[in-house]
């Protein structure tokens, strides 16, 4: 009879360890604490909960994104596009990952143009203040390529949100 509670006690944990550990709830709360140390500065740590939270939903355009952001952090840029671009192919209009996709493009050497297309998308799906960040965001893309063009999506970041201090900071450097 003991050996028969053993066995059910076992086979009991054994099953609420696979729920905490399956599922949209749990991935929700190891791309919650991703994040969290992501904000802290400890990348390392929020890779691995990250990870843990795409295996859990592999649906989650938002792990990926966030996961994105930390290889970026570990400076893994093949990882960082891998997880960025996957967030996209998950959730095609979603604004934080067509912004975080656009973003990382516009950073890297030769990608300027493609950022852009994808942070002009994100606009596009974007609505008010969200909108005016990515404008602002398309700015800081241009400044590599054209700063009159820069000018503009800082001008038209400030037509929407008139208090974007990066886009105010930024069009003041460029005008005279």
């Amino acid at each position: 009879m003991r050996a028969l509670w053993a066995v059910a006690a076992a086979l009991l944990t054994a099953g609420c360890q696979t729920g905490l550990n399956a599922g949209s709830d749990a991935s929700a709360l190891n791309l919650e604490l991703g994040a969290a140390y992501l904000a802290q500065g400890r990348p390392e740590l929020a890779r691995d909960k990250l990870l843990r939270a795409t295996r859990q939903d592999p649906g989650s355009s938002e792990a990926h994104r966030v996961l994105g952001m930390a290889y970026e952090r570990l400076e893994d840029q093949e990882r960082a596009e891998r997880h960025y671009r996957r967030a996209v192919r998950l959730a095609p209009r979603d604004v934080e990952a067509l912004n975080s996709l656009g973003v990382f493009q516009c950073r890297r050497a030769g990608k300027p143009h493609e950022g852009l297309e994808l942070l002009e998308r994100a606009a596009r799906e974007a609505g008010g203040i969200r909108r005016a960040a990515v404008y602002a965001n398309c700015g800081v893309c241009e400044l590599q390529r054209d700063r009159n063009s820069a000018a503009e999506w800082f001008r038209r970041a400030l037509a929407l949100d008139p208090h974007n201090v990066e886009a105010q900071l930024l069009l003041e450097r460029l005008e005279p």
